[in-house]
């Protein structure tokens, strides 16, 4: 057909006494062959460039649809339909449906980025017709297939994290401070669990203790507040912290009897004021018939008050298999911790108000505590009464977690909310965004919250494990020397990552601690690079922007990208 135009647009150029232009004749055919190849090749190169930007396209829309699983071997139907009527849509001449297939790479993990791959190739062919068709000039076919070129999509993406802060909440980050934690927290909490959202992130707030909120309320249906440290006590020092962190000891009281008498008289107290003060303010017949128990004898020298108070929504069981309030004194249980620990107590509690924690450098079992610290077994929790900051009569260990909070200044029993509170690994945000509403308070032990945040870390199953300590100065004296010990003897750092990856259970390949001064304390950031985080992992960061970019760098390499 295309010959037969051609011959009768030359019939036409005949001179009158019917010759040719000769030369013309010649040229002609071969002009509009080459105008007709030329046509067909370019749409065949513009055919051919489109489809690469196409499968580019493909291969990221692919990409980005895909979890990096090695049970993926191809797109989803829908998918895979869509993506078909996508490249239809730029080529709406095609005579046949496109013909699409992606090739999946298997996943692969590089450990040191602590990142995974996967590859995607679209395999693509189009069959176009061509704009001028003749048998000689296309071999016979009227239509040719264009088909994409080998092009590769790399997906990288960071493998979930653990990451665990260790935040100094004492009494000096007040105002600036806790305003550029609370800053700090949330963007890099956010850039974390975008990275990956199986990331996880933990809050470990200490002062002298790290403060934490029982699952339970109290009495009247506040916060219950507690402080938490992690260490094994050496004989002389042990004793149940948890029974005794709520219980008034003296050491002028040295029979039984005045012992029980004045514990039970300030617990009395304390249900009789904190408890029935609480608004709604509730009758004391009613407090003495919900939360006590009538002494028909009672005095001095009986040991006990005409009413004995104590919680009585909990239970448990008694020496001889009674069940009993978990909370009285006078069970069998209680009498029996009473006489043999009394006077550990009182050394205790004294000590303590000295050296502004129960984790002093006299009582620590170093060895031990090193070697039990990857379990919740060396951690000592006890309840701290919703009262006065230095109430002693109510909170024998008055110097540590103030930064729990306390009565008046953070409500009453009823309206009772913690300043802050221990947030286990966790990518739920609106956990997460509590921090936000915390607050500072108390003395400073850095090591402490180190230490109390490995059991917290224990509990991640990410390859990658992340501590970042914030705080913005030394310790307080007595903490100061136990950090010392740990950090220098005892290479507590080296301790913590080896242990960490010794442990199965952990899934660990990669442990790092960062430490963060926000402050321009040098010789703090020093210390800590000689004898923790190394070279490159501590510094000075004393606004939001440079903690935040500082700690983004520690993190970059976990976050993944798209690339060709």
């Amino acid at each position: 057909m295309f010959t037969r135009k051609v011959t009768g647009a030359i019939a036409k150029l005949k001179d009158p006494s019917g010759g040719v232009i000769i030369s013309f004749a010649i040229l002609l055919p071969l002009l509009i062959t080459l105008i007709a190849f030329g046509v067909n090749s370019l749409k065949m190169f513009i055919a051919k460039a489109k489809m690469s930007d196409i499968a580019s396209e493909i291969g990221l829309m692919v990409s980005a649809n895909s979890s990096l699983s090695e049970n993926e071997q191809g797109p989803p139907a829908a998918l895979q339909k869509m993506l078909t009527n996508y490249v239809r849509e730029f080529f709406p001449e095609s005579a046949k449906a496109p013909v699409l297939s992606i090739t999946y790479s298997k996943v692969e993990i590089d450990a040191k980025d602590n990142a995974s791959y996967m590859s995607y190739t679209p395999n693509i062919e189009v069959e176009l017709p061509f704009p001028f068709y003749d048998r000689l000039l296309s071999n016979g076919n009227k239509n040719f297939t264009v088909s994409a070129s080998p092009l590769t999509i790399k997906k990288k993406v960071s493998r979930p994290i653990d990451l665990v802060f260790v935040v100094d909440f004492s009494a000096s980050q007040a105002g600036h401070g806790l305003r550029l934690l609370k800053e700090t927290f949330k963007d890099l909490t956010d850039f974390v669990l975008k990275g990956n959202a199986q990331s996880k992130v933990a809050m470990v707030p200490f002062s002298s203790g790290v403060a934490v909120k029982y699952k339970e309320t109290n009495q009247r249906g506040g916060d219950k507040a507690g402080c938490s440290v992690l260490f094994v006590p050496k004989p002389e020092w042990s004793i149940d912290y948890s029974f005794w962190g709520d219980k008034f000891v003296n050491k002028k009281h040295k029979t039984m009897a005045a012992r029980t008498y004045y514990m039970d008289h300030w617990r009395h107290d304390f249900y009789v004021s904190n408890l029935e003060r609480s608004s709604p303010k509730i009758p004391q017949s009613v407090v003495y018939r919900d939360w006590c128990r009538t002494n028909n004898t009672f005095g001095p020298n009986l040991g006990r008050v005409q009413y004995s108070c104590f919680d009585t929504r909990l239970k448990a069981l008694d020496l001889d298999g009674q069940v009993v309030f978990k909370d009285d004194i006078f069970t069998k249980r209680a009498l029996q911790t009473i006489e043999k620990e009394y006077e550990k107590a009182v050394k205790v509690r004294d000590t303590q108000s000295s050296n502004y924690t129960i984790e002093h450098d006299a009582a620590i079992d170093y060895e031990a505590t090193l070697e039990k610290m990857f379990s919740d077994e060396a951690i000592i929790t006890f309840p701290m009464q919703w009262a006065g900051k230095t109430d002693t009569h109510h909170r024998p260990y008055e110097k540590m977690c103030q930064n729990a909070g306390w009565w008046g200044h953070q409500g009453d029993l009823a309206s009772a909310k913690m300043y802050s509170w221990l947030i286990e690994l966790t990518n739920n945000a609106k956990e997460l965004a509590e921090f936000q509403k915390m607050n500072v308070q108390g003395f400073t032990a850095t090591v402490s919250g180190l230490v109390r945040s490995v059991p917290v870390m224990m509990k991640g199953k990410n390859p990658r494990k992340v501590f970042v300590i914030m705080a913005d100065g030394g310790d307080t004296s007595g903490p100061k020397t136990v950090s010392d010990r740990y950090l220098k003897q005892y290479k507590l750092c080296d301790r913590i990552k080896s242990g960490i990856l010794e442990r199965p259970e952990t899934n660990a390949e990669r442990v790092d601690i960062y430490y963060v001064s926000t402050t321009n304390d040098r010789k703090r950031v020093n210390d800590w690079i000689n004898n923790c985080t190394g070279k490159g992992n501590a510094a000075i960061a004393v606004n939001r922007k440079e903690v935040v970019d500082l700690i983004k760098g520690y993190l970059s390499d976990e976050i993944g990208s798209f690339s060709h």
